[in-house]
């Protein structure tokens, strides 16, 4: 039953350099988007440069509706310089005078991470599952070149950003897996309890960015699986996408551990 689905069918991901071009760190997010178009990523991941103010990246973000949107960029907001913080992000309820002055600051050409979170979130255009991977600066003056804090900052979020992409196919498949599980259709069964909790697991590590206790739950399932601790009313979809989940989990754990610690 082993049968390998496409899970990037008819997903697109987005990761885009946010930065203000050559004011010093903050200039991280495109020199992040130059070194990514380098590597070789799945066709549905695009690299792209956002310095281009909020509003035009609102209607960029309108034009692809990416199933992900992963942002890159240094963020000015007083932590150890270096620091690197990956976060899910969601729309931002502002009032309306504070969104009417977000659009005039981004009619400007004005760009931020917070910025494009604030005024695609008002015009709807900002994906659910949105990510960002900020490096706290050190250097905010105009200037070509990174500082040797935010320059090791960059490393470490050029790492997640890779992770965060390799994710995405997975998270797809929590997605398609949560509302097959949702009624009595299938029996009570040791598998069907373990299966449960490691989606909880997973949308977990969709929101903390950490495995916790993925693996073992993996393990877990794979054997409840094989000693046919399954319950009755699983049809062909289920099977292959219990498979499917088991191999992509795999593939994630071997990903992560060949990636050098540095880059």
């Amino acid at each position: 039953m082993r049968r390998r689905l496409n899970r990037t069918a008819g997903m697109t991901v987005l990761v885009g350099g946010v930065g203000e071009l050559f004011q010093g760190d903050l200039d991280l997010g495109r020199l992040a988007a130059e070194r990514l178009r380098t590597e070789q990523f799945r066709p549905d991941v695009l690299i792209e440069e956002l310095h281009y103010g909020a509003v035009a990246v609102s209607q960029r973000l309108e034009e692809l509706r990416p199933s992900a949107f992963v942002m890159v960029g240094a963020v000015h907001r007083g932590r150890p310089a270096g620091t690197v913080q990956r976060s899910r992000v969601s729309a931002t309820h502002s009032k309306p005078d504070e969104v009417q002055a977000a659009v005039g600051d981004a009619v400007t050409g004005y760009v931020s991470i917070d910025l494009i979170i604030e005024v695609a979130g008002a015009f709807g255009a900002l994906p659910p599952r949105t990510v960002a991977i900020e490096v706290e600066p050190a250097w905010l003056g105009p200037g070509e070149g990174l500082s040797p804090a935010a320059q090791n900052g960059l490393s470490s979020a050029l790492q997640l950003v890779r992770a965060e992409v390799e994710r995405q196919p997975l998270f797809c498949l929590v997605d398609e897996l949560d509302p097959l599980l949702v009624d009595d259709r299938i029996t009570p069964c040791p598998a069907l309890d373990v299966i449960r909790a490691l989606l909880t697991e997973l949308r977990r590590l969709d929101r903390d960015g950490d495995w916790g206790a993925t693996f073992a739950l993996r393990d877990r399932l794979r054997c409840s699986v094989v000693a046919g601790s399954t319950g009755e009313g699983m049809d062909a979809q289920d099977w292959a996408l219990w498979w499917v989940l088991l191999e992509e989990l795999d593939r994630l754990q071997a990903l992560d551990a060949s990636e050098p610690a540095e880059f």
